[in-house]
């Protein structure tokens, strides 16, 4: 064994008796667990749209988007994403995680200052710490703490305030409107970070918070994804046509990296079809409140989430997992979230209601995790 490995071997081991080693483990049972809020990815309606939307003469892209991987159907599919979001253009990423990269690493500068929720996206952290701009933390949702910071006086660079618009921990909802209104009022940019929104909320389109509140076009910058509730893979940045032409000249990671395949172009497109359709959106609130009032029945209070992320802080690392294994050999496949995803003692139970659930999944779900807490409470 070599020195790196012994190393390695030693700290994986702290990481064990911590109650914070992670394997990958297939799914099984009934998925209460990924992003796939509309049901979509499993859908044969999903398949079919992907299907007939396979381009069968180019299926790859083996070039970077400035060099000869930019097919006609970004460029179509990019002009539908602005549309769809309600911005003047927009940009495709291969991944959430590159696209607030990409972003804040091409927007942000060192003489800037940006604030940021402290509970923001690990893509966020570390694209604000690439960007070397000066970073400040404020409270989690909290408009009062962010507009003190605000008025503190910055004479140079630029100042930016990004935050998520759903956060997917806890589930609650930013006050954009407010951090609209503070933008305005202090000269500051807004970044948002609408990934787990995009699908769920939006009263025409779909799109997200940035259309539920009526702000598409006060933010400087949206980002969102097709690996959550548009049922795929891949992301995009939308913005103004001056923004999207900057990150196409100066995002590293777009610029130097392999173009999104046409092949997966294609399940974009169908997510964003179906996206159209109201009625697994309004389901899906729908079985995530009846969730909701059954566990509050039980004396489980999720009152501060909403939308389809419900969930349940347990504390401990080892009380998570009990608790997920005892739901997963019960044939429902919920994960135990842990640090360093959330802060230390408040590990948890992070459940994603699908519009495709059962009411009788939704109450199946609700009865055993009241009697498994009430187990573990008393034990």
């Amino acid at each position: 064994m070599s020195d790196l490995e012994r190393t390695l071997e030693k700290a994986l081991e702290m990481i064990e008796r911590e109650g914070l080693a992670r394997a990958l483990e297939p799914g099984g049972g009934i998925d209460f667990t990924s992003n796939d809020y509309l049901g979509l990815s499993t859908s044969p309606g999903f398949r079919e749209k992907v299907r007939c939307n396979i381009d069968r003469e180019v299926l790859s892209a083996p070039a970077s988007r400035l060099l000869r991987g930019t097919h006609p159907r970004h460029l179509e599919l990019e002009e539908k994403l602005a549309e769809f979001k309600g911005t003047e253009a927009a940009l495709i990423f291969p991944t959430g995680y590159q696209a607030n990269l990409g972003l804040l690493t091409s927007i942000l500068g060192p003489e800037d200052r940006v604030l940021s929720d402290e509970l923001n996206h690990a893509s966020i952290i570390d694209g604000l710490r690439l960007s070397g701009a000066q970073k400040h933390i404020y409270r989690h949702i909290d408009p009062g703490e962010l507009e003190k910071e605000l008025a503190r006086p910055h004479p140079g660079g630029k100042t930016f305030i990004v935050t998520e618009s759903y956060f997917s921990m806890d589930g609650d909802i930013a006050p954009l409107e407010r951090y609209t209104a503070l933008a305005a009022k202090y000269s500051a940019s807004l970044l948002v970070d609408d990934a787990h929104a995009t699908g769920i909320f939006g009263p025409h389109r779909g799109s997200g918070l940035a259309e539920e509140l009526g702000i598409e076009r006060d933010c400087a910058a949206i980002v969102s994804t097709f690996g959550k509730a548009l049922g795929g893979f891949g992301a995009f940045v939308a913005g103004s046509r001056m923004l999207v032409d900057w990150l196409i000249n100066r995002s590293r990671p777009f610029i130097i990296t392999t173009a999104t395949p046409p092949l997966l172009l294609a399940m974009m497109e169908a997510g964003l079809e179906l996206c159209a359709e109201a009625a697994p959106r309004t389901r899906v609130h729908s079985l995530a409140g009846r969730l909701r009032n059954s566990l509050a029945d039980g004396g489980i209070d999720c009152s501060s989430s909403s939308g389809p992320i419900v969930p349940i802080v347990v504390g401990g690392n080892e009380a998570a997992l009990e608790a997920a294994r005892a739901l997963q050999e019960r044939g429902l496949d919920v994960r135990a979230v842990r640090p360093p995803t959330v802060a230390p003692g408040s590990s948890r139970l992070r459940i994603a209601v699908h519009a495709d659930h059962a009411e009788a999944d939704i109450d199946r779900l609700a009865a055993a995790l009241l009697e498994i807490l009430e187990r573990e409470t008393a034990g």
